[in-house]
């Protein structure tokens, strides 16, 4: 019994620690990065590249290996007619032998280099590759909080207007309002629950977005926890630089492209380098065991002495492939720093817009509870409860925006700098 008990109390843990959400819970940021790093094709392709370059630098690597074949064969022959039909006991032969490279002047080792830092260069990538995958998430997590607050928004104004509807038809029936309160105030709500079906839909396409962006566009997500909250994050444009200069694996990635590139100059000036091989056997066979045994041992050396200009031509296409990596180089250092000068401007400029924007949305809340006070009292008109109601939805959808601009200005200098969190 107490071992049934643990058990359950072990799939519980087990559940509560690493079962995703079930329908109608509402997905956290760091639910829906973990399952686009579980599932995204770009992942599994970039991963795959990786695999592939590996295998790549294997292969170069067995050029200066030992190699070992051996043989054996059988074979008999005779007449169909005649004295001599019935055929021989027929010949065999087998043997073995073993080949290496003693030196190649280099070829090898600049070959096995060249694949090395390919296949690094692939690891940088997948890293960058990871990075874009949860930026990608997060720009559509925020997205939809964002969508949802809207929705929120022309909600209550819906609501609003539905208040000022109701009592404009009261006082057109006490007759203390005239009958274009009432067309105001319907005029108003249909346009606000217009206003509220166009931010539900908005809130609808942003879920398939981040079921997309996550790798699983099927997935019917039902609701996401709201993360859109302000959190200051100080950082100085010079230690940004510093970090975005150290951490950015396309760029660490292009660095290695360019020693590659290097490498492959020195390769191609070897195309022509001489050979020194060493090669060994051992061979029987014939109608008896060991009737015809032979051993042999050779140590040849092969220097090419004209190709016809392929070596010139091989130099000269790799120098040119090394300026296209050193340029591609330049010009990716100079956009990382465009990049993190950018997205820390805009970092800045967010964090102080939801200062205004926070006081903007107070008074405006003020301005409506007086408008509707009045217009609840009698002495208001359609005009002025209008207005209030208008500029509040605005006043709260630019704090919306300016929240969500900051959320997305950080994401972009967290991915500018090369270090994107999955938080």
């Amino acid at each position: 019994m107490r071992k049934k008990i643990g058990a359950l109390a072990l799939g519980g843990c087990l559940l509560l620690l690493g079962a995703p959400a079930m329908a109608g819970e509402k997905l956290t940021l760091a639910q829906c990065v973990e399952k686009a790093l579980a599932s995204h094709p770009s992942l599994t392709a970039a991963a795959g590249t990786v695999e592939s370059r590996h295998a790549a630098a294997s292969l170069s690597a067995t050029g200066g290996r030992l190699k070992a074949n051996a043989t054996g064969s059988y074979a008999r022959s005779g007449a169909t007619k005649g004295v001599n039909s019935g055929g021989s006991d027929g010949d065999w032969n087998t043997g073995v032998s073993l080949s290496q490279t003693v030196y190649d002047w280099g070829k090898t080792n600049a070959s096995v280099k060249s694949a090395a830092l390919n296949e690094k260069a692939a690891q940088e990538t997948l890293k960058r590759t990871r990075e874009s995958v949860v930026a990608d998430v997060r720009d559509a997590y925020y997205s939809l909080n964002k969508a949802v607050r809207d929705t929120a928004v022309q909600n209550e104004q819906a609501k609003n207007y539905q208040k000022r509807l109701d009592w404009a038809k009261s006082y057109y029936s006490a007759g203390t309002k005239a009958k274009i309160e009432v067309t105001k105030a319907e005029t108003d709500l249909a346009n606000a629950k217009l206003s509220l079906i166009k931010a539900e839909s908005a809130a609808e396409q942003y879920k398939a977005q981040l079921a997309s962006a996550m790798g699983t566009p099927e997935l019917e997500i039902d609701g996401v926890a709201d993360e859109l909250d302000y959190e200051q994050w100080d950082i100085a444009l010079s230690d940004a630089l510093k970090r975005a200069a150290a951490n950015r694996a396309d760029l660490a990635a292009q660095d290695l492209l360019v020693d590659k590139a290097k490498t492959d100059v020195t390769s191609a000036k070897l195309t022509n380098a001489p050979d020194l091989t060493a090669s060994a056997g051992y061979s029987f066979g014939g109608s008896g065991f060991y009737d015809d045994d032979q051993w042999s041992a050779k140590l040849s050396l092969s220097i090419p002495i004209g190709d016809g200009g392929e070596t010139k031509a091989r130099v000269a296409g790799a120098k040119a492939d090394l300026k296209v990596a050193q340029a591609n180089r330049d010009k990716l250092a100079q956009d990382v720093v465009l990049d993190v000068r950018q997205a820390w401007q805009s970092l800045q400029e967010s964090a102080a817009s939801i200062t205004a924007a926070r006081a903007a949305e107070r008074q405006a809340r003020e301005n409506l509870d007086l408008a509707l006070g009045r217009y609840r009292a009698g002495v208001g008109d359609s005009l002025e409860i209008s207005d209030a109601v208008d500029a509040y939805a605005q006043s709260q959808t630019t704090l919306i925006a300016s929240l969500y601009d900051h959320k997305e200005a950080r994401l972009s200098l967290e991915k500018a700098m090369g270090e994107v969190s999955g938080s």
